[in-house]
Order: C-alpha cells, then structure tokens, then sequence
C-alpha cells in the first residue's frame, strides 16, 4: 500500500502497489503474486506482460523522434500501424488514425460520422442511438451513449440530448418479455422502430459492442442480430458504430468481434489490445464509402487531439501486432476461450447459483442467482459481485464484477491472449474457490428462496424470478 498523492477513484478502499508483471501474472510491493485473469479490468494486456521487444520499440522510436504534431506533420510508424491495423481488419476498412483512449476513439468515430452526412448534405442528422446496457467511456458524449447508469447519474446535467436507446439483446432476461428464437429479434428490430420514430433524416448513427464488457459482462447476441442491425443501418442510411475497445485484436477468437457475424460496421472504434497497454493507444478504423466524400472534395474531418498518432504509441502497437501475428495469439484465443468455455460450464453444472455463462473466445462471464430455476437474484444490499472481487484477491485472482440498477451479480474472466491450458485451471481453481467461500459466508436466509425482486426496465417493472 501506499500513502502517495495520487488521487484514488475511491477514497474507502486500498490497493496493493504492483511493482512487477511477467506473462499474465502480477506482483506487489509485499512479493504477494495474482492472476490477472481480466488482462488489466478489462482485456487490455493482450500479449502478456514483460513484453521486452515492445518496451525496445517503443525506446527506439522515442530516441529517433518521440513526438510530431499530426497537423503539422505525418510519421512513419503512424503509417505503418494505419495499413497494418486495416489489413487486420479486413473488409471494406481502409482508413485509420489513432488517439489515446476508447473514449477518444469513441468521441471520434461519432464525430467523423456527423461530419460524413454534413458533406452527403444532411445536416440534421444529429442523433446518435445506442444500447441499454452498454459502456463506450467516460467522457461525456462517451458516457452519454452509454447504458451504465450508476456511471451516469451525477454527470446528467451536462449530458446532450442527442442520444436515444434501444434495448440490449439479453435474451437470459429480455427486456422485451420475449424469447428467443420465437421473438424474431424483436430486440435488433427496435431499431428501425426508433430510427422511424425519430424520423431517418434525424439520426447520424448507431453505437454497438459486439460481445458487451462493463455494461453487461459477456453479453453476446443471437444468431442474425447483427445481420438485421446492418440491414437496418444500410435502408436508412445510418452509419454503424462498432465498438471494438475490448473485442478487436482478437480478444473474442476472430481478429475483431464483428467477424463472427455475417455483417460489415462502417467504423471501428479500437483501443486496449492494439498496444496490450503498454501504453495509451486508441483509433478509428473508417470504411472506404464514408471516407470517399472527404477525398472527393478535398475537404477535413474537423477533429484533432494533441496525442493524435503519436509515433512511440504507434511503435508500440506495430510491436504489438508483431507479437500477435507471429505468435498465433488470435488463434490461441480461440483454442484456450473453447476451453474456458467448458471449465465455466462445468462450474455452473456443479454450483447451482451460476445462473448464466456467456461468452466468446476470451471474454466469459457467469451471472449469479439466488434460484437458478427462477432467476431470483441475490439481495442487492448483499453487494455479493463485489465480495467476490475483494475475496478473489485473498485467492490471488484479479476478475472484474459489473453492478448497477441493470447488472446484476457478474462476474467477467476474459484473460491474455497468451493464456494457456493449465493456466487457465489456475484461474478456474481459484475463481471456484473464491464463489464458494463468499456464498457460503452469507447468511443462511440470504442463500435460501426469498420473494422475488423487481427491477426497473425502460420498458417497464418485471418480476426477475417470472421472466423467460
């Protein structure tokens, strides 16, 4: 611990001070070793760390040139990282350029879709739609399109308006009171609803996670959503967002989270895997259609950052994408998020409060019950996701738990793209361990049934323990 000057994001709790990292484990000023089973909270460190070739690069390039300004002049590994990062990509991504942070990316990627049907000569498109649900960042338009709402709460008054939300595809609990398939993706058809309602000419774009992190750990969609989002986006003429902060670079199996569908966003909005954090390092990944009018008309993309395209961050990320190509790392993803897939599988078969698992690749989350067979949740003043994050640290394990009005008890394991087997029977040892503990420690009557809790739904009050 330490009594420094830094200012902490929560003056009740203290954390140990790590001086070391190798592979995917940490250590603290005491010697004591965790598992970083959340690469950094959340899915940052990609290829692990003590990465020294990246440090190396990153020395390299500061000795040649540590800082241009991009406005004044291009570089070289800024360059290189732009046709590496859209080779990544695939599709229809030519274009790219690079911040500091997901919620710069984020700011930017809206931005450059306002500014795209300004010059298309539609100017009233201003509104930007995205999910209940979901978490794009902290700066204001970022934490405005986002679904988070204890993140949200104090910062109201300075929020813009031009946001509007449909509800996230959470088939464990729909929102819609509906179920899957029978639903026909009533929850992705919601989106034509709202652009409708809100009259095509008004909106500008739309903002969505591929596999949800913060707001809604390990939340996939069914099978077509994204295929009917796309449609929807392409017949009104509304430019996709897909925010790939924590799914791209392979986190989720595929080189980027929309890959395991059968649909194309117009932009990306990347960061956290693309330098494994070794430093800050974010971007957007533009479609050459939404570029065109900009070319074709000589005209800018009013945005601009002092960091933008910094040339040591830019080296950082080449010699980070070195190490994942070389290594297989995208591959691995998939090999070791199938096996970490049944490990939480076999949890839940065997701990009847591990209502859901959900997931890609390396992303898996559990949501807990009271009640598997009625979803009844846990009393939310026992604070249980929180319990069982302080109490895995006892064990050793770093995880994340999410929790607001809307999360519930849930639990996020999504660890580095060099995991391997046995490591991950180190994580599921001591992940196990940590649940039984805190859920044996409640009280017997906070274990046992109890009335069923309600909780609020944009769509109205439902009974948790009745829905499908």
């Amino acid at each position: 611990m330490t009594d420094g000057r830094v200012l902490p994001r929560d003056f009740s709790l203290r954390w140990p001070v790590i001086v070391r990292g190798e592979g995917i484990r940490v250590w603290d000023a005491d010697g004591r070793e965790y598992i970083d089973s959340v690469s950094g909270s959340a899915s940052v460190t990609s290829v692990g760390y003590g990465r020294q070739e990246v440090a190396q690069a990153m020395y390299d390039q500061a000795m040649q040139v540590a800082y241009v300004h991009d406005m004044e002049f291009h570089n070289e590994p800024a360059a290189r990282l732009a046709k590496r990062v859209t080779e990544f990509a695939g599709g229809d991504f030519s274009w790219a350029t690079f911040f500091s942070s997901g919620s710069d990316a984020i700011e930017a990627a809206v931005k450059f879709a306002r500014n795209y049907h300004i010059l298309n000569g539609e100017p009233a498109r201003s509104v930007v739609i995205s999910r209940q649900r979901s978490f794009h960042g902290a700066t204001l338009f970022a934490l405005a399109i986002g679904g988070v709402t204890v993140r949200k709460t104090r910062y109201l008054p300075y929020l813009p308006a031009a946001t509007a939300q449909i509800p996230a595809p959470y088939c464990y609990r729909c929102p819609l009171g509906l179920r899957y398939p029978e639903c026909g993706l009533a929850c992705a058809e919601e989106l034509e609803r709202l652009i409708l309602e809100l009259g095509p000419q008004n909106v500008a774009a739309f903002v969505a996670e591929p596999l949800v992190a913060a707001g809604a750990p390990g939340l996939s969609a069914p099978a077509g959503y994204f295929e009917a989002i796309g449609r929807i986006c392409k017949k009104y003429g509304v430019v996709w967002i897909a925010d790939e902060i924590i799914t791209g670079f392979g986190r989720t199996g595929k080189n980027f989270g929309y890959q395991h569908w059968d649909a194309q966003p117009d932009i990306l909005a990347i960061a956290k895997g693309i330098s494994g954090g070794y430093v800050p390092l974010s971007g957007i990944v533009v479609s050459d259609r939404l570029v065109h009018p900009f070319q074709d008309r000589k005209e800018r993309f009013i945005h601009g950052l002092t960091y933008q395209n910094h040339p040591v961050a830019c080296a950082a990320g080449l010699a980070v994408l070195d190490i994942i190509e070389r290594e297989h790392l995208v591959e691995n993803a998939a090999v070791q998020g199938a096996y970490l897939e049944s490990c939480m599988r076999q949890l839940a078969a065997r701990l009847p409060y591990v209502g859901e698992v959900r997931g890609k690749g390396l992303m898996w989350a559990t949501e807990l019950v009271r009640d598997r067979g009625t979803k009844e949740l846990f009393d939310r003043s026992l604070l249980l996701g929180k319990r069982i994050c302080e109490a895995a640290f006892e064990h050793g394990l770093v995880i994340y738990g999410s929790g607001d009005a809307w999360a519930h008890d849930e639990i996020f394991i999504s660890p580095p793209l060099i995991v391997t087997k046995s490591d991950i029977d180190e994580i599921m040892d001591r992940f196990s361990r940590t649940i039984e503990d805190v859920v044996n420690s409640l009280p017997a009557g906070a274990r046992d049934s109890a009335p069923v809790r309600e909780v609020q739904s944009p769509v109205g009050t439902t009974a948790v323990g009745s829905q499908n």
